[in-house]
């Protein structure tokens, strides 16, 4: 489950702020079973997306050698033919009006969320034991707030939840204090999972406390 808000805070957190955050975490995880994981993306998501669109297009051009080689071009002719390939690629992969007119673009908020989506994925939020990871993520360069519910979570908690602990972010980082909506945030998932997912012996804090800046 994924809810998502625009937010307009740019700046990074201070030391202060960040114990703030892994306080209120830790707060939050001692009162149910859920793992609540905060995370701060510092760079444009966007560009992170061009950039593996770039590796792709490389690998691309390289796996092209197969089918150009059954042309039995001259050696140089077929790193031209490779060379070809891989900036035609990346004319798509750089480019928002080609990759707009191909729908290979999406909306600004799409890479913001793509990223949330491998957070939660590289962190391992969909691997703890009963599938009750949170993750609040914090996109500052694109303005982007996504909580992702992970399935042993979402189905037990209504979605207004979700919209509420993005809405505690976006407003408090209109107001330039992103620390304070983020622990907001915190407080607010930590109230909601505790009235379904209460602790449990030998569940809870598999992941860290600490906000993770990426």
């Amino acid at each position: 489950m994924v809810s998502e808000a625009p937010c307009a805070q740019k700046t990074a957190l201070t030391a202060a702020d960040r114990e703030r955050i892994t306080a209120a975490v830790r707060a939050a995880e001692s009162r149910t079973a859920g793992e609540i994981v905060v995370v701060i993306e510092t760079e444009p998501c966007e560009e992170r997306d061009v950039t593996i669109a770039l590796v792709i297009a490389g690998f691309l051009a390289i796996l092209s050698a197969a089918p150009l080689s059954l042309l039995h071009l001259p050696l140089e002719h077929l790193v031209i033919g490779q060379a070809a390939v891989f900036a035609a690629l990346a004319v798509l992969a750089v480019s928002p009006r080609v990759r707009s007119a191909l729908q290979l673009d999406r909306l600004p908020a799409s890479a913001a969320r793509r990223a949330a989506e491998r957070a939660f994925s590289e962190l391992g939020l969909g691997r703890t034991k009963e599938r009750t990871g949170v993750l609040i993520h914090v996109a500052l360069a694109d303005r982007h707030v996504e909580v992702i519910a992970d399935q042993g979570v979402h189905s037990a908690v209504a979605p207004e939840t979700w919209r509420e602990t993005v809405m505690a972010v976006v407003a408090a980082a209109k107001q330039g204090r992103l620390a304070d909506g983020i622990v907001a945030a915190v407080e607010r998932c930590g109230d909601a999972l505790a009235d379904v997912l209460p602790p449990q012996p030998g569940l809870g804090d598999e992941l860290p406390n600490e906000p993770v800046t990426r």
